[in-house]
């Protein structure tokens, strides 16, 4: 009666809604689909000024919806065709043991499987053409331009949602535990854990400013999705995570003032450990000469030639990774080209956080108490750094320049009833 096995194993289908927040928002309030314009002086019928009326809304401008009426060359967001909505399939193994009466330990296998997940491609990628090509006719020599003879053409980029990648993600955690008793409680978790993608974001608003891991949710080339196959953003590898809880018993029961001061405390604490996460190197210059995707990202997603191993880097705030690993394309001698380095090959610096407590409660009468708190978050001062600079344009490329909080001190009363 001390030991249990258990598994699972489920399918989660996920919709596919156009509503706030729902990835076809975007697609379907963009060009040609929709077009906002606002009409003026609406306000001035409130005051008695003649404005806008059904005869004329405009105000005697011209109308700005005649047919064709549409910027050209046109950058709009499209659906692909037959999109499926994407799923989620979850499966896990565990086995339980409890030891004694206060003691459990858990160990378990998760593995998760996304399928036709949800991601941006350029829709209508530019065809580089040697002794021809320039970043001046870019929109010209995309598949789809439709350029007119001596005119503009009817495409620029277009950021199409396709429901065509997928991601895995495979786990052991482990889990010690100690029930609430004799005022002593604990549990501390360990997981090991691999997750891998093609991309783990999903921009629904449109330009915005660069992910600071790099990631793009465009591929780097446009006609090969599957060079993007890479660590989740999200992949810490190691991660260990305690909390504890201690009713101190030094001078429990004791009356007078120094049981009054002395007694009755409570410690606290939460221990977060973690490995890494994964970032991109990154090329600003668009030496593949595909352009910008305004209304997806509106940057590159270059990067450059992978020469070394950067994870043998020195490890210093002043150069976090080997940045000779990489090496940059030049943008005339190599005018077309994709960069070799994969998608978030350089592992960032990891977090190391502890944070204390220690409270007590102070009687007022039977149901009414004053709760003092002293909280240190922090506690061994550790410093916690960002992901370094990425970009290999940078004269900071490699450096890290921010960190996470120091050591921070918190008093706190509270009044429970």
């Amino acid at each position: 009666g001390k030991m249990s096995v258990r598994a699972s194993y489920g399918v989660y289908f996920e919709s596919l809604i156009s509503g706030q927040g729902g990835i076809l928002q975007a697609p379907i309030s963009a060009p040609p689909y929709l077009q906002a314009r606002q009409v003026q002086g609406l306000f001035l019928s409130a005051f008695g000024i003649p404005g806008p009326t059904f005869a004329d809304p405009f105000l005697g401008g011209s109308d700005p919806f005649p047919p064709g009426n549409f910027p050209v060359p046109l950058t709009h967001l499209t659906v692909e065709n037959n999109i499926r909505p994407p799923y989620i399939q979850n499966w896990n193994l565990s086995l339980q043991r409890q030891f004694a009466d206060n003691y459990l330990v858990e160990v378990r296998y998760v593995g998760t499987k996304g399928t036709r997940l949800p991601r941006f491609i350029e829709g209508n990628p530019a065809v580089y053409i040697p002794g021809q090509s320039k970043p001046e006719n870019i929109d010209q020599r995309r598949i789809y331009a439709g350029c007119k003879q001596n005119g503009p053409c009817d495409f620029a980029s277009v950021g199409l949602i396709s429901g065509s990648t997928n991601s895995t993600y495979h786990g052991m955690q482990t889990t010690v535990s100690r029930k609430f008793s004799q005022g002593l409680f604990f549990s501390g978790s360990y997981t090991l854990s691999k997750s891998l993608d093609y991309v783990s974001s999903i921009n629904e608003s449109g330009s915005a400013p660069r992910n600071v891991a790099g990631e793009n949710d465009l591929p780097q080339n446009p006609f090969n999705w599957s060079a993007e196959h890479g660590p989740s953003l999200f992949d810490a590898r190691h991660r260990f995570v305690m909390s504890a809880s201690w009713e101190l018993p030094f001078l429990r029961n004791t009356r007078g003032l120094a049981g009054l001061l002395f007694g009755n405390w409570q410690l606290n604490g939460i221990a977060n450990f973690s490995s890494g996460t994964p970032f991109t190197v990154y090329e600003s210059r668009d030496v593949a000469q595909q352009g910008s995707a305004p209304e997806i990202t509106n940057f590159s997603a270059n990067r450059p030639n992978l020469v070394g191993d950067p994870n043998q880097g020195p490890r210093t705030v002043e150069q976090w990774f080997a940045i000779n690993a990489f090496q940059r394309l030049d943008p005339v001698a190599n005018a077309g080209q994709f960069g070799n380095a994969g998608r978030n090959v350089v592992r960032g610096p990891g977090s190391q956080v502890l944070d204390l407590s220690v409270l007590k409660n102070f009687k007022i009468q039977e149901s009414k108490q004053i709760q003092f708190r002293f909280e240190c978050f922090n506690f061994a001062n550790h410093p916690n750094f960002f992901l370094p600079e990425n970009d290999i344009g940078s004269a900071n490329f490699g450096r890290i320049l921010q960190a996470g909080p120091p050591r921070l001190l918190q008093f706190a009363l509270k009044f429970l009833f």
